[in-house]
């Protein structure tokens, strides 16, 4: 009986061990319990987290340029779209309103955000465009256009996917013909429009001028100011730029121009006549030369499609100078400094500079390419840039050494010298004091 008593109390004794809590007890945290209608939650997966779409950015583009050059400029930025479907551009080409749609947008300090500068990067258009020189296309800039956009500290003002290179247009049927060949000095191109004129009995004009458009008398004595006093050493390039240019220097540009009229070198017309009727004059073969470049090469061709359309170097006025081209910005791309989307703005432009796009645009315009590195088949016309490509390019004369308003005084002040109405050298004391107060003005 105590045998079994015994036992009982060792079980109890080590049923009593078991419940007992540990020496160190770690508290646990029950959950909290459920009411019993509610049922249990079902396992699910991790939740799925969804950006909202991003916005995109929208830039403006605003350029000069007309035509079919727009066009091409407009599908290169539609391909851009494609590509970066985060940016969208919002293109405009306005035309003949965009020169004055810019001095507003200026005045305004509201810029596109991509501009062209038609000729004025840095002289109208330098304090609002920011600064590319560290893109990657800014090593490639030819040494040709480099001086008009960029500057002394290395600025690089913009894009230029082109470069003008520009002299007198000629039909080159017209030259063979009568066995002249392309003068390269003023005496040379006044012997030319002699023989021209003697061996047509007067049936080709040697120089046709659209006066009526005032336009082309300015570009005469743009492409020559060049030749009377920068391309000639010595030059007169520091009083220009300083405003001391003694203008009585200036007087045989309006006397060369009368000359042509009263030799009977330039149409008779010159003063009612159009552009497009230098084109059609020159694609009929009624003319030989022209005051343009080869941009009227392309309009005489609707006329005759098998126009032969050359272009020369402008004939040098000083003895001992060479003849030379002249040149500067065509198509480009700068972008606003003050821009909210400047980094949009600028991939905007780096798409433009890609090697297939500068070489679609060059070609279009039948130029030379901005960029070095980029082969352009300029058609018809290549055969002369590659026979001229040693002569110096200076950038247009009154993009540098002139105020702004006075392609209108150079224009009235030729109209009135073939007119009859002022001397050549009244035609100077004109533009001198025109100059004075221009920049004074500004």
């Amino acid at each position: 009986m105590k045998r079994i008593t015994a036992l009982l109390s060792l079980v109890i004794i080590l049923s009593l061990a078991a419940c007992a809590s540990p020496a160190t007890p770690k508290p646990e945290v029950a959950a909290p319990a459920q009411p019993e209608t509610a049922e249990a939650p079902a396992a699910t997966e991790a939740p799925v987290v969804t950006k909202a779409p991003v916005e995109p950015v929208t830039i403006s583009v605003m350029t000069n340029r007309v035509g079919t050059q727009a066009e091409l400029l407009e599908q290169i930025a539609r391909k851009f779209e494609a590509e970066n479907p985060e940016i969208k551009v919002d293109f405009s080409a306005p035309g003949a309103d965009y020169e004055k749609l810019m001095k507003i947008k200026m005045a305004a300090n509201d810029m596109p955000d991509v501009f062209s500068t038609h000729g004025w990067a840095k002289i109208r258009y330098g304090e609002f465009l920011l600064d590319l020189k560290d893109q990657p296309w800014a090593a490639q800039l030819d040494s040709a256009i480099q001086p008009a956009v960029t500057d002394e500290a290395g600025k690089v003002y913009v894009l230029p996917m082109d470069q003008e290179k520009t002299g007198p247009a000629f039909n080159a049927d017209v030259l063979k013909e009568y066995g002249v060949e392309v003068p390269l000095t003023w005496a040379d191109f006044m012997a030319a429009c002699e023989t021209i004129k003697t061996k047509s009995n007067g049936e080709v004009v040697c120089v046709h001028m659209g006066g009526a458009d005032s336009w082309p008398v300015g570009q005469y004595y743009d492409f020559f100011s060049t030749a009377l006093a920068i391309s000639p050493t010595p030059n007169d390039e520091a009083a220009l730029l300083d405003g001391t240019y003694d203008w009585t220097k200036y007087t045989p540009l309006s006397q060369n121009l009368l000359d042509l009229k009263t030799n009977g070198y330039l149409n008779t017309d010159a003063l009612t006549a159009k552009y497009t009727d230098s084109a059609v004059a020159l694609a009929e073969g009624k003319a030989a030369f022209g005051f343009y470049g080869p941009f009227i090469c392309e309009e005489a061709l609707k006329t005759n499609p098998n126009f032969n359309c050359g272009v020369m170097p402008i004939p040098s006025l000083a003895e001992g100078d060479k003849p030379t081209f002249a040149g500067g910005e065509l198509t480009t791309w700068g972008v606003w400094k003050d821009s909210k989307h400047a980094d949009a703005a600028i991939k905007f432009v780096n798409f433009f500079a890609q090697p297939e796009n500068v070489k679609a645009v060059a070609e279009s315009n039948k130029v030379p390419a901005g960029l070095s590195g980029v082969e352009v088949d300029a058609g018809y016309l290549t055969q002369y840039y590659t026979q001229y490509a040693d002569l110096r390019t200076f950038t247009y004369f009154d993009r540098i050494y002139l105020p702004n308003g006075m392609w209108d005084v150079l224009c009235k002040n030729g109209q009135d010298v073939l007119a009859g109405g002022i001397t050549p050298e009244q035609a100077t004391d004109n533009i001198a004091k025109e100059y004075a107060r221009l920049l004074a003005s500004q």
